[in-house]
């Protein structure tokens, strides 16, 4: 087996159940996201190993997820978070592929920082939506949402943590690949970390990352993932996050000059 350059470490981290996980599940939470170089998590390690524990289940603490994401054949989700639009949701069903777990969910933005997530389990990721699902999309969003599709399918790895007070999650993902009918783009060279909690508080990991100067970035999985397959697409308002991740990784560039 290949093990990611991080297993060592995080080997030496007290592992927490799927079970404790859940105790922690902070589904109305704020979320805080960053963008990583490995020279910049590795500065973080002694952080995350003095305050955090780490997800095992049998063993593993590197997880596979699958993502189907859906949107309107117009991208109509995709252009809400471009023109900023608050109330804006977000569709995929999910599968856990260590565990065979599957979930169909709905994130909605309420605010600048706060989410609310709701989740179904499955017997499998969802390729299509039924009439049920469908009408439970309806009444999360003010918007004409019918005819949705799965509009790109996501892959990446993820170790998950919990701070000492089991107050906090944090999740870091890598090898991220997103793809569709037609291509697959990899994204290989960094890590984004995401922190969840109840009400934005000043961490020890969060006071670390300020300290090392790195600034909280608004990354979709989603947004980033269209604008990589649809490389023509109307993405200005997203310039300032390609710039940066474009400083981060010379893969995968996005040309600025098609924006529309």
């Amino acid at each position: 087996m290949n093990l990611h350059p991080l297993h060592p470490t995080i080997q030496r981290l007290q592992g927490i159940s799927l079970y404790e996980l859940d105790g922690v599940a902070l589904q109305n939470r704020i979320d805080s996201k960053y963008v990583l170089t490995s020279s910049q998590l590795e500065a973080l390690m002694p952080v995350i190993m003095q305050h955090y524990q780490v997800l095992d289940i049998d063993g593993n603490r590197i997880f596979t997820y699958e993502n189907n994401y859906f949107d309107t054949p117009d991208l109509r989700f995709y252009y809400d978070h471009h023109n900023g639009y608050t109330q804006r949701i977000k569709v995929r069903s999910r599968k856990y592929v260590e565990t065979g777990a599957s979930f169909f969910e709905i994130k909605k933005k309420e605010k600048v920082e706060r989410t609310q997530k709701i989740r179904q389990p499955l017997t499998d990721i969802l390729s299509r939506l039924d009439s049920v699902r469908q009408e439970l999309i309806d009444g999360f969003s003010r918007k004409n949402v019918k005819n949705l599709e799965v509009i790109l399918s996501n892959t990446f790895q993820r170790i998950t943590f919990v701070n000492n007070e089991f107050t906090e999650r944090m999740t870091l993902d890598f090898n991220i690949s997103f793809s569709n009918t037609t291509e697959t783009k990899a994204l290989t060279d960094y890590y984004v970390l995401e922190i969840k909690q109840p009400k934005s508080t000043n961490s020890p990991i969060v006071n670390a990352l300020k300290s090392d100067g790195i600034r909280q970035r608004g990354f979709s999985k989603y947004i980033y993932g269209v604008m990589l397959l649809h490389p023509r697409i109307k993405k200005n308002n997203f310039l300032p996050l390609i710039k940066n991740l474009n400083k981060l990784n010379g893969n995968g560039r996005i040309d600025h000059n098609e924006c529309l």
